[in-house]
């Protein structure tokens, strides 16, 4: 066990970091609607031939005649159906109250001072309206939101229930509370006030849950895209043969046992946490927060090591503190502030190396 140490002065940085995420998010199941009668989207198998499309050697250029055979998984709309949804749950916990391990007393006890403070000026409803967005939006849905010209969210929590049009709402620019108003269904302004409040209560101070649904119109037999599973090959195990895996969970279907299609709660989370709008790159939006603000699809770092990333931005605990103090609201906290809070949201370990300390 590592021994705890006395700190020279207030500091965010130790050895041994480490914070629970605060979003438990379930694994989204996908069903295909026939008036009120819900069935599961079943995943199947396929084989494809297909063309050779791939940069080929110059010695191997006769290989582009050849056929490209694959086994691949896939998952559509189930005949007589009209529509699809995908369900999943989400349950906030106020994991930031204290860090999840940490080696250094004292450096523990300056997050929870910062916890505090940046609760107490209303931080946590920033980031609750920012992840409210992303629910509204349906980023979750990922590629099968652009499926359909025709969805709507619901959102059920407490004994309330609010439906949004995701049509209505930018994947680019947060909505703010008006935009999000326009784009109800059903509910009102009110309930989405205590939607925000309820999400940032789960994350100060005690548990929110709420579920949420996706639903959308689609033609019989279109395809349905859901996680896809990361293939590599272990050793003494054979290679699949299925060139695409998508995610799935066992389902009773019918009497017989099936796969039914789902999405993996990491890339729902993933959609939510598209919150880090304060990266200052004019070419982003919105994208997921993490560390180094790192974008996934095209490889863009937006954070740099050494300038404004979680571990530099947090090198500034004393100053970090004194703004915190000093506010009087949330709009008065800086966005580097925000951002730093939403790490410790997301949890991970952020422990500090010796060199990166002495640096």
């Amino acid at each position: 066990m590592a021994k705890t140490k006395k700190s020279d002065g207030i500091s965010f940085e130790t050895g041994m970091l480490a914070y629970a995420r605060s979003l438990q998010i379930s694994e989204g199941v996908f069903f295909g609607l026939r008036g009120e009668t819900a069935i599961p989207v079943l995943v199947l198998e396929k084989g494809v031939r297909g063309q050779t499309s791939n940069d080929l050697k110059p010695n191997k250029e006769k290989d582009a005649a050849n056929s490209n055979i694959q086994t691949v998984e896939f998952a559509a709309l189930p005949q007589g159906c009209d529509s699809v949804r995908l369900d999943f749950s989400v349950r906030i916990l106020p994991m930031t109250r204290k860090p999840y391990a940490c080696d250094n007393t004292d450096v523990g006890e300056t997050y929870i001072e910062f916890v505090k403070e940046y609760a107490r000026v209303g931080g946590f409803h920033t980031l609750a309206e920012l992840y409210v967005w992303n629910i509204a939006n349906a980023r979750f849905a990922w590629r099968n939101r652009f499926q359909t010209d025709k969805s709507m969210v619901k959102v059920t929590f407490s004994t309330e229930t609010i439906v949004f049009d995701p049509a209505k709402l930018s994947l680019e620019q947060v909505a703010d509370r008006e935009q999000l108003s326009n784009a109800l269904v059903e509910g009102d302004k009110g309930a989405i006030d205590r939607f925000i409040a309820g999400v940032a209560r789960g994350l100060s101070e005690m548990p929110f849950a709420f579920e949420v649904s996706w639903q959308a119109d689609m033609k019989p037999g279109q395809e349905i895209f859901p996680s896809q599973e990361y293939i590599r090959e272990e050793v003494g195990k054979t290679k699949s043969d299925l060139s695409r895996v998508y995610a799935k969970l066992p389902t009773f279907f019918s009497g017989e046992g099936a796969n039914q299609a789902s999405m993996h709660s990491q890339k729902i989370g993933a959609a939510l946490r598209h919150i880090d709008v304060w990266h200052g790159d004019d070419t982003y939006g919105a994208i997921p927060v993490n560390p180094y603000g790192g974008v996934q699809e095209t490889s863009a770092v937006l954070r740099k090591p050494r300038t404004n990333s979680f571990f530099d931005i947090r090198k500034n605990a004393e100053d970090i503190l004194a703004s915190l103090r000093i506010a009087q609201s949330a709009s008065d906290v800086p966005g580097h502030i925000h951002f730093m809070m939403a790490n410790l949201v997301r949890g991970g370990v952020f422990g500090s190396s010796k060199s990166s300390e002495a640096a």
